[in-house]
C-alpha cells in the first residue's frame, strides 16, 4: 500500500539526555564512553532530513502526470542518499559503542547491573533504527508511495479516456443533428438527448471546465428556442461553442 511517509523519530532512549540520566553515576568512573557525543551526531543528522522531499506524493501537483512522479521518485532518491545514509551510518556508529560500553561496564564490578543492561538496549535500539531507515525499510516505503501514486494516476487516466470517448460520441451526434434540425420540436429532441448528454459529461473533463458556464446555458430549458424561426440562430450558437470545445480537445490531446 501506498501513501505519504510517516516521519521516523528518534526515541528518548537514545538521546543524550536520558543517557546522561540512565548510565548511572557510578558508571561515570569507567571514564568517557563516546555515546553521549555520538547520540548528539545522530540528533544532528535525523535533523537534516527533509521528510516532505522523501514522500512523492506529498510533493505531487493535483494534475501531476507519469513523468512528474518519476521525477519527484529521482529527488526521493536523492534525498535519501543525502540524508538518511549519514543517518545510518551515525546508527551504526552508536550502536557499536553502546555495545562496547555495555562489555566495560559488566567487566566494572563497581558498576550496577542495571547500567549495563541499559548500554545493551540503547545498542539494540539503535540497531532496530538503523534497520528502519534501510532500503528495505524506509527505501520501500518510498517505492510504494510512488507506485500508489502512479496508480491512482493510470486509472484516473483510463476513466478520463472512456468519458472523453463518450463526449466525443454526443458532440458528434449533437454536430450533425444541429446541422438539419429546422423546428422546435427537432431541437428539443437534440436537446434531450445530445445536449444534456454532453452537460454530464463535460465536469468530468477538468481540461474543459471553461466550457461548464456556456453549457449550463445551453442545457438549461430556458435555451430552448421559443419559436422555429429561432431554431437556425440556437442552433449556430450550439455549433460555435461545439467548435471551440472541439479544437481544445484535440490541442489537449
Amino acid at each position: 500500500m501506498g501513501g505519504p511517509l510517516k516521519r521516523i523519530d528518534i526515541p528518548d532512549i537514545l538521546t543524550q539526555k536520558d543517557w546522561d540520566k540512565k548510565k548511572g553515576a557510578i558508571a561515570k568512573i569507567a571514564g568517557k564512553t563516546g555515546v553521549g557525543d555520538a547520540m548528539k551526531a545522530v540528533d544532528k543528522a535525523h535533523g537534516a532530513i527533509d521528510w516532505k522531499k522523501l514522500s512523492v506524493s506529498v510533493n505531487a501537483p493535483s494534475n501531476a502526470t507519469l513523468d512528474d512522479l518519476d521525477s519527484l521518485l529521482d529527488e526521493a532518491r536523492a534525498e535519501y542518499k543525502r540524508s538518511v545514509e549519514p543517518l545510518r551510518t551515525q546508527l551504526q556508529k552508536l550502536r557499536d559503542l553502546a555495545e562496547a560500553t555495555a562489555k566495560k561496564f559488566k567487566s566494572n564490578k563497581l558498576i550496577p547491573k542495571d547500567s549495563a543492561a541499559h548500554a545493551e538496549k540503547v545498542a539494540k535500539t539503535a540497531d532496530q533504527l538503523f534497520v528502519a531507515f534501510n532500503q528495505s525499510s524506509l527505501g520501500d516505503k518510498i517505492v510504494d508511495d510512488y507506485e500508489g501514486m502512479k496508480d491512482a494516476i493510470e486509472k484516473a487516466d483510463k476513466v478520463r479516456a472512456k468519458g472523453r470517448e463518450i463526449l466525443e460520441k454526443y458532440m458528434l451526434s449533437l454536430a450533425k443533428k444541429l446541422k438539419t434540425a429546422k423546428t422546435v420540436g427537432d431541437y428539443q429532441d437534440l436537446w434531450k438527448e445530445d445536449i444534456r448528454g454532453v452537460g454530464t459529461q463535460l465536469p468530468k473533463m477538468p481540461e474543459l471546465k471553461a466550457f461548464l458556464k456556456d453549457w449550463r446555458n445551453i442545457s438549461s430549458q430556458d435555451g430552448i428556442p421559443e419559436t422555429d424561426e429561432d431554431v437556425k440562430s440556437r442552433c449556430k450558437e450550439v455549433m460555435a461553442v461545439l467548435a471551440r470545445m472541439d479544437k481544445q480537445m484535440k490541442a489537449m490531446a
